[in-house]
């Protein structure tokens, strides 16, 4: 038995989408992406930046109270 087979369309053949950006439109986007990008790395930095003062000052904060507890530093 022979089956049916449709051929495919041309490899080659380019389908239009009507929304399609052009070249600026994409380097505008592109831009505005780096921009974010660059906003979010400094986010981030700022956010770890804090958390490594919290935790050195819940450090401290905790030596010098077990130190108190323990009678070592008296008040």
């Amino acid at each position: 038995m022979a089956a049916c087979v449709d051929k495919p369309k041309e490899v080659n053949e380019m389908i239009k989408v009507m929304n399609d950006p052009g070249y600026d439109e994409l380097q505008e986007e592109n831009t505005w992406l780096r921009g974010s990008l660059r906003e979010a790395r400094r986010g981030q930095e700022s956010a770890e930046r804090m958390a490594l003062m919290c935790m050195m000052l819940f450090a401290a904060s905790g030596t010098l109270l077990a130190l108190t507890w323990g009678g070592i530093i008296v008040v």
